[in-house]
Protein backbone atom coordinates (compact mmCIF):
# COMPACT_ATOMS: atom_id res chain seq x y z
CA UNK A 1 0.00 0.00 0.00
CA UNK A 2 3.03 2.03 0.30
CA UNK A 3 3.87 2.13 -3.42
CA UNK A 4 1.58 5.13 -4.67
CA UNK A 5 3.31 7.50 -2.04
CA UNK A 6 6.72 6.08 -2.40
CA UNK A 7 6.73 6.78 -6.34
CA UNK A 8 5.41 10.54 -5.67
CA UNK A 9 7.53 12.83 -7.46
CA UNK A 10 7.89 16.45 -7.86
CA UNK A 11 8.61 18.68 -10.65
CA UNK A 12 12.25 19.97 -10.83
CA UNK A 13 12.04 23.50 -9.29
CA UNK A 14 11.93 26.54 -11.58
CA UNK A 15 14.72 29.67 -10.86
CA UNK A 16 12.27 31.48 -9.03
CA UNK A 17 10.49 28.37 -7.55
CA UNK A 18 10.78 27.95 -3.62
CA UNK A 19 10.22 24.60 -2.55
CA UNK A 20 8.65 24.19 0.91
CA UNK A 21 8.90 20.76 3.17
CA UNK A 22 5.72 21.41 5.58
CA UNK A 23 4.53 18.20 8.01
CA UNK A 24 1.36 18.44 10.12
CA UNK A 25 0.78 15.39 12.31
CA UNK A 26 -2.92 15.59 13.05
CA UNK A 27 -5.96 17.81 12.30
CA UNK A 28 -5.08 20.33 14.19
CA UNK A 29 -1.70 20.85 12.51
CA UNK A 30 -3.70 20.87 9.26
CA UNK A 31 -6.07 23.54 10.57
CA UNK A 32 -3.11 25.70 10.83
CA UNK A 33 -0.97 24.63 7.91
CA UNK A 34 -3.53 25.46 5.57
CA UNK A 35 -3.94 29.40 5.92
CA UNK A 36 -0.24 29.28 6.49
CA UNK A 37 0.20 27.73 2.52
CA UNK A 38 -2.70 30.30 2.12
CA UNK A 39 -0.61 33.36 3.56
CA UNK A 40 2.31 31.87 1.81
CA UNK A 41 1.32 31.72 -1.20
CA UNK A 42 0.46 35.65 -1.41
CA UNK A 43 4.04 36.49 -0.76
CA UNK A 44 5.28 34.15 -3.09
CA UNK A 45 3.53 33.36 -6.87
CA UNK A 46 5.83 30.15 -7.15
CA UNK A 47 6.10 27.78 -4.28
CA UNK A 48 5.56 23.96 -4.33
CA UNK A 49 4.57 22.13 -1.13
CA UNK A 50 5.85 18.54 -0.37
CA UNK A 51 4.74 16.67 2.93
CA UNK A 52 2.22 15.19 4.92
CA UNK A 53 -1.10 16.70 5.45
CA UNK A 54 -4.85 17.07 5.39
CA UNK A 55 -7.54 18.24 3.68
CA UNK A 56 -7.12 21.76 4.08
CA UNK A 57 -3.39 21.65 3.20
CA UNK A 58 -4.32 19.46 0.71
CA UNK A 59 -6.60 22.41 -0.79
CA UNK A 60 -3.82 24.95 -0.92
CA UNK A 61 -1.61 22.63 -3.05
CA UNK A 62 0.28 20.04 -0.53
CA UNK A 63 0.03 15.96 -2.38
CA UNK A 64 0.59 14.49 1.06
CA UNK A 65 2.97 11.87 0.91
CA UNK A 66 1.12 9.69 3.06
CA UNK A 67 -2.48 9.53 4.66
CA UNK A 68 -1.77 12.26 7.88
CA UNK A 69 -3.81 9.67 10.21
CA UNK A 70 -1.71 7.55 10.28
CA UNK A 71 0.80 9.46 12.68
CA UNK A 72 -2.00 11.16 14.16
CA UNK A 73 -1.46 9.31 17.73
CA UNK A 74 -1.62 11.21 21.16
CA UNK A 75 -0.18 11.26 24.26
CA UNK A 76 2.44 8.52 25.65
CA UNK A 77 1.16 4.65 25.85
CA UNK A 78 -0.73 5.27 21.99
CA UNK A 79 2.96 6.26 20.19
CA UNK A 80 4.60 3.05 21.88
CA UNK A 81 1.92 0.71 20.61
CA UNK A 82 2.49 2.42 16.87
CA UNK A 83 6.26 3.11 17.45
CA UNK A 84 7.19 0.81 15.42
CA UNK A 85 4.95 2.14 12.10
CA UNK A 86 5.85 5.45 13.13
CA UNK A 87 9.56 5.05 12.86
CA UNK A 88 9.06 3.42 9.35
CA UNK A 89 6.90 6.38 7.92
CA UNK A 90 9.79 8.93 9.32
CA UNK A 91 12.14 7.55 7.58
CA UNK A 92 10.90 6.82 4.03
CA UNK A 93 9.14 10.48 5.01
CA UNK A 94 13.05 11.82 5.76
CA UNK A 95 14.54 9.66 2.44
CA UNK A 96 12.03 11.48 0.22
CA UNK A 97 12.48 15.00 1.20
CA UNK A 98 16.42 14.41 0.82
CA UNK A 99 15.63 13.59 -2.60
CA UNK A 100 13.64 16.65 -2.85
CA UNK A 101 15.94 18.90 -1.27
CA UNK A 102 13.65 21.42 0.04
CA UNK A 103 14.29 24.91 0.86
CA UNK A 104 12.94 24.62 4.37
CA UNK A 105 11.26 22.55 6.81
CA UNK A 106 8.24 23.47 8.79
CA UNK A 107 7.01 21.03 11.41
CA UNK A 108 3.58 22.02 12.46
CA UNK A 109 2.96 20.59 16.08
CA UNK A 110 3.62 16.87 17.18
CA UNK A 111 7.51 17.68 17.88
CA UNK A 112 8.03 13.91 18.56
CA UNK A 113 7.67 13.22 14.86
CA UNK A 114 8.31 16.90 13.42
CA UNK A 115 11.21 17.76 15.53
CA UNK A 116 13.51 14.56 14.18
CA UNK A 117 12.55 15.45 10.46
CA UNK A 118 14.16 18.57 11.04
CA UNK A 119 16.95 17.57 12.69
CA UNK A 120 17.74 15.30 9.74
CA UNK A 121 17.05 17.64 7.01
CA UNK A 122 19.64 20.65 8.96
CA UNK A 123 22.44 17.87 9.50
CA UNK A 124 22.28 16.82 5.77
CA UNK A 125 21.07 19.64 3.76
CA UNK A 126 21.52 22.92 6.02
CA UNK A 127 18.25 24.31 5.54
CA UNK A 128 16.35 26.68 7.69
CA UNK A 129 13.82 24.82 9.79
CA UNK A 130 10.56 26.33 11.91
CA UNK A 131 8.47 24.55 14.81
CA UNK A 132 5.45 25.91 13.98
CA UNK A 133 3.44 25.39 17.77
CA UNK A 134 6.07 24.77 20.39
CA UNK A 135 6.56 21.58 22.52
CA UNK A 136 5.13 21.99 25.93
CA UNK A 137 8.74 22.62 27.02
CA UNK A 138 7.10 25.12 29.40
CA UNK A 139 5.59 22.50 31.34
CA UNK A 140 7.62 19.90 31.13
CA UNK A 141 10.65 18.25 29.08
CA UNK A 142 12.23 22.04 29.47
CA UNK A 143 15.96 19.83 28.53
CA UNK A 144 14.26 19.62 24.86
CA UNK A 145 15.71 22.89 24.21
CA UNK A 146 18.86 22.34 24.38
CA UNK A 147 18.63 19.57 21.22
CA UNK A 148 16.82 21.90 19.77
CA UNK A 149 19.29 24.21 19.53
CA UNK A 150 20.80 22.29 16.75
CA UNK A 151 17.64 21.18 14.54
CA UNK A 152 15.15 24.55 14.75
CA UNK A 153 15.88 28.04 14.00
CA UNK A 154 12.58 29.39 14.75
CA UNK A 155 9.66 28.44 16.78
CA UNK A 156 6.07 29.82 15.96
CA UNK A 157 4.37 29.86 19.50
CA UNK A 158 0.37 30.26 20.01
CA UNK A 159 0.45 31.73 23.75
CA UNK A 160 2.39 34.18 24.37
CA UNK A 161 3.55 32.77 27.77
CA UNK A 162 5.73 30.22 25.52
CA UNK A 163 8.32 32.76 24.72
CA UNK A 164 9.84 32.70 27.95
CA UNK A 165 11.19 30.07 28.08
CA UNK A 166 13.43 29.76 24.76
CA UNK A 167 14.95 33.07 26.00
CA UNK A 168 18.05 31.53 27.38
CA UNK A 169 18.56 29.35 24.36
CA UNK A 170 19.64 29.87 20.68
CA UNK A 171 16.50 29.53 19.27
CA UNK A 172 14.48 32.46 17.68
CA UNK A 173 10.73 32.73 18.82
CA UNK A 174 7.70 34.37 16.86
CA UNK A 175 4.42 35.34 18.46
CA UNK A 176 1.63 34.72 16.50
CA UNK A 177 -1.50 34.32 18.52
CA UNK A 178 -4.42 31.86 18.35
CA UNK A 179 -6.42 30.85 15.53
CA UNK A 180 -9.55 31.00 18.07
CA UNK A 181 -9.14 34.14 18.84
CA UNK A 182 -10.33 35.71 15.71
CA UNK A 183 -12.73 33.17 14.84
CA UNK A 184 -14.22 32.94 17.95
CA UNK A 185 -16.75 35.74 18.42
CA UNK A 186 -15.89 37.74 21.74
CA UNK A 187 -19.02 40.17 22.02
CA UNK A 188 -21.25 37.61 23.31
CA UNK A 189 -23.64 39.47 25.93
CA UNK A 190 -23.56 37.61 28.93
CA UNK A 191 -24.57 38.97 32.34
CA UNK A 192 -25.30 38.22 35.75
CA UNK A 193 -29.40 37.42 35.71
CA UNK A 194 -32.04 36.77 38.22
CA UNK A 195 -34.41 33.94 38.38
CA UNK A 196 -33.78 32.72 35.30
CA UNK A 197 -32.30 29.47 33.82
CA UNK A 198 -28.66 28.48 34.94
CA UNK A 199 -27.15 26.93 31.70
CA UNK A 200 -24.01 25.25 32.21
CA UNK A 201 -22.17 22.87 29.85
CA UNK A 202 -20.82 19.35 30.36
CA UNK A 203 -17.62 19.05 28.06
CA UNK A 204 -15.86 15.92 29.04
CA UNK A 205 -13.67 14.95 25.55
CA UNK A 206 -13.39 13.77 22.23
CA UNK A 207 -11.63 10.54 23.05
CA UNK A 208 -13.11 7.74 24.38
CA UNK A 209 -10.52 7.32 27.44
CA UNK A 210 -11.66 10.85 28.40
CA UNK A 211 -15.26 9.91 28.33
CA UNK A 212 -15.13 6.92 30.45
CA UNK A 213 -13.03 8.87 33.21
CA UNK A 214 -14.54 12.23 33.21
CA UNK A 215 -18.17 12.05 32.05
CA UNK A 216 -19.66 9.84 35.04
CA UNK A 217 -18.21 12.47 37.31
CA UNK A 218 -19.58 15.35 35.52
CA UNK A 219 -23.34 14.12 35.55
CA UNK A 220 -23.37 12.70 39.12
CA UNK A 221 -22.12 16.72 40.44
CA UNK A 222 -24.88 17.72 37.55
CA UNK A 223 -27.35 15.41 39.35
CA UNK A 224 -26.82 16.52 42.95
CA UNK A 225 -27.19 20.78 41.55
CA UNK A 226 -30.23 20.37 39.84
CA UNK A 227 -31.47 18.94 43.31
CA UNK A 228 -30.49 21.72 45.31
CA UNK A 229 -31.53 24.24 42.36
CA UNK A 230 -34.30 23.37 39.38
CA UNK A 231 -33.14 26.45 37.60
CA UNK A 232 -29.94 24.06 36.56
CA UNK A 233 -30.12 23.34 32.90
CA UNK A 234 -27.11 21.15 31.99
CA UNK A 235 -25.83 20.11 28.21
CA UNK A 236 -23.09 17.45 27.11
CA UNK A 237 -21.83 18.21 23.42
CA UNK A 238 -20.70 15.33 22.37
CA UNK A 239 -18.01 14.49 19.46
CA UNK A 240 -19.10 10.80 18.61
CA UNK A 241 -22.61 9.28 18.93
CA UNK A 242 -20.68 5.90 20.23
CA UNK A 243 -19.73 7.43 22.91
CA UNK A 244 -23.11 7.65 24.99
CA UNK A 245 -22.40 4.00 25.63
CA UNK A 246 -19.18 4.87 27.81
CA UNK A 247 -21.31 6.66 30.05
CA UNK A 248 -22.82 4.34 32.79
CA UNK A 249 -24.41 6.96 34.91
CA UNK A 250 -27.85 7.50 33.88
CA UNK A 251 -29.21 11.08 32.54
CA UNK A 252 -32.71 10.92 34.01
CA UNK A 253 -33.55 13.57 31.75
CA UNK A 254 -31.00 15.56 33.60
CA UNK A 255 -28.78 16.09 30.63
CA UNK A 256 -29.37 17.66 27.57
CA UNK A 257 -26.87 15.78 24.84
CA UNK A 258 -26.31 16.95 21.59
CA UNK A 259 -23.70 16.13 19.43
CA UNK A 260 -20.77 18.31 17.38
CA UNK A 261 -22.05 21.27 18.41
CA UNK A 262 -19.43 22.07 21.09
CA UNK A 263 -18.98 25.69 20.77
CA UNK A 264 -22.94 26.68 20.15
CA UNK A 265 -23.26 25.05 23.49
CA UNK A 266 -20.66 27.28 25.23
CA UNK A 267 -21.53 30.50 23.38
CA UNK A 268 -25.22 30.00 25.54
CA UNK A 269 -23.78 28.71 28.37
CA UNK A 270 -23.08 30.49 31.96
CA UNK A 271 -20.54 28.27 33.19
CA UNK A 272 -18.99 24.73 32.27
CA UNK A 273 -17.26 22.05 33.18
CA UNK A 274 -14.45 20.81 30.68
CA UNK A 275 -11.73 18.57 29.83
CA UNK A 276 -8.46 20.17 30.13
CA UNK A 277 -7.70 20.94 26.13
CA UNK A 278 -8.58 22.99 22.81
CA UNK A 279 -12.08 23.59 24.74
CA UNK A 280 -11.37 25.77 27.97
CA UNK A 281 -9.42 28.06 25.47
CA UNK A 282 -13.05 28.04 23.41
CA UNK A 283 -14.84 28.61 26.70
CA UNK A 284 -12.86 31.74 27.59
CA UNK A 285 -13.01 33.36 24.33
CA UNK A 286 -16.73 32.64 24.30
CA UNK A 287 -16.52 34.40 27.83
CA UNK A 288 -17.66 31.20 30.00
CA UNK A 289 -15.86 30.26 32.89
CA UNK A 290 -15.28 26.87 33.40
CA UNK A 291 -14.15 23.82 35.65
CA UNK A 292 -11.08 22.46 34.07
CA UNK A 293 -10.66 18.70 34.75
CA UNK A 294 -8.52 16.14 33.32
CA UNK A 295 -7.40 12.56 34.20
CA UNK A 296 -5.26 10.04 32.34
CA UNK A 297 -4.56 6.53 33.16
CA UNK A 298 -2.69 5.61 36.13
CA UNK A 299 0.52 4.88 34.34
CA UNK A 300 0.81 8.20 32.66
CA UNK A 301 -0.30 10.05 35.10
CA UNK A 302 2.78 8.31 37.08
CA UNK A 303 5.41 9.13 34.31
CA UNK A 304 4.28 12.86 33.54
CA UNK A 305 3.87 13.59 37.48
CA UNK A 306 7.51 13.74 38.32
CA UNK A 307 8.52 15.91 35.27
CA UNK A 308 5.67 18.73 35.44
CA UNK A 309 7.22 22.11 36.26
CA UNK A 310 3.99 24.15 36.34
CA UNK A 311 1.65 25.41 39.24
CA UNK A 312 -1.30 24.57 37.13
CA UNK A 313 -2.49 22.85 33.59
CA UNK A 314 -5.41 25.01 32.62
CA UNK A 315 -5.04 27.34 29.58
CA UNK A 316 -7.02 29.77 31.05
CA UNK A 317 -4.92 30.27 34.41
CA UNK A 318 -1.97 29.72 31.98
CA UNK A 319 -2.79 32.69 30.08
CA UNK A 320 -3.79 34.63 33.40
CA UNK A 321 -0.74 33.77 34.87
CA UNK A 322 -2.82 32.75 38.30
CA UNK A 323 -5.59 30.94 39.50
CA UNK A 324 -8.62 32.68 37.29
CA UNK A 325 -10.40 29.72 37.11
CA UNK A 326 -10.72 26.15 39.13
CA UNK A 327 -9.05 23.00 38.17
CA UNK A 328 -9.17 19.24 39.19
CA UNK A 329 -6.66 16.90 38.05
CA UNK A 330 -6.35 13.23 38.87
CA UNK A 331 -7.54 12.16 41.94
CA UNK A 332 -9.00 15.06 42.64
CA UNK A 333 -11.61 15.08 40.02
CA UNK A 334 -14.63 13.94 42.24
CA UNK A 335 -18.38 15.35 41.79
CA UNK A 336 -17.51 17.25 44.91
CA UNK A 337 -14.97 18.87 43.96
CA UNK A 338 -16.64 20.16 40.54
CA UNK A 339 -19.83 21.22 42.43
CA UNK A 340 -17.66 23.16 44.86
CA UNK A 341 -15.73 24.97 41.43
CA UNK A 342 -18.91 25.81 40.11
CA UNK A 343 -19.96 27.51 43.39
CA UNK A 344 -16.36 29.48 43.53
CA UNK A 345 -17.31 30.95 39.49
CA UNK A 346 -20.88 31.53 40.85
CA UNK A 347 -19.35 33.65 44.02
CA UNK A 348 -17.18 35.63 41.79
CA UNK A 349 -19.78 36.45 39.50
CA UNK A 350 -20.27 36.26 35.97
CA UNK A 351 -19.06 39.69 35.29
CA UNK A 352 -15.77 39.34 36.38
CA UNK A 353 -14.59 36.53 34.57
CA UNK A 354 -16.08 38.46 31.58
CA UNK A 355 -13.78 41.37 32.29
CA UNK A 356 -10.86 39.09 32.66
CA UNK A 357 -11.50 37.49 29.99
CA UNK A 358 -12.49 40.57 27.53
CA UNK A 359 -8.48 41.52 28.64
CA UNK A 360 -6.87 37.70 27.74
CA UNK A 361 -8.93 37.78 24.21
CA UNK A 362 -6.89 40.95 22.83
CA UNK A 363 -3.25 39.30 23.32
CA UNK A 364 -4.21 36.44 21.65
CA UNK A 365 -4.61 38.36 18.63
CA UNK A 366 -1.04 38.86 16.61
CA UNK A 367 -1.35 38.27 13.27
CA UNK A 368 -1.74 34.76 12.97
CA UNK A 369 -1.08 32.37 9.69
CA UNK A 370 -0.23 36.16 8.23
CA UNK A 371 2.86 36.65 10.57
CA UNK A 372 3.89 33.15 10.76
CA UNK A 373 4.13 33.58 6.65
CA UNK A 374 6.30 36.71 7.20
CA UNK A 375 8.33 35.05 9.31
CA UNK A 376 9.17 31.72 7.31
CA UNK A 377 9.70 33.97 4.08
CA UNK A 378 12.19 36.18 6.08
CA UNK A 379 13.66 33.00 7.15
CA UNK A 380 14.82 32.61 3.45
CA UNK A 381 15.64 35.48 2.58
Amino acid sequence: MYERYFSLTINPSRPDQLKIAIVAGEKSGDDLGGPLMASLNKLHTDISFIGVGGNKMSDEGLSSFFSLERIAVMGIIEPLLKLRELLSLRRKLNNFLLKEKPDIFIGIDSPDFNLPIAKFLKKELGIKTVQYVSPSVWAWRKGRIKSMENSIDTVITLFPFEGDVYKESKVNTCYVGHPLAYKLNGDINKKESEGENIDIALLPGSRRSEIVMLADEMIKAAKVLKEKNNNYKFHMPLSDKNHLSLIKESLNEVIDISFNNSQEILSKCKMAVITSGTATLEALLLRTPCVTVYKTNWLSYKIIKPLLRIDYFSLPNLLYGGVLTPELLQDDVTSKNIIEGINSIEKKGLDYFVNEFDKIHSTLKAGGSETAAKEVYDLLN
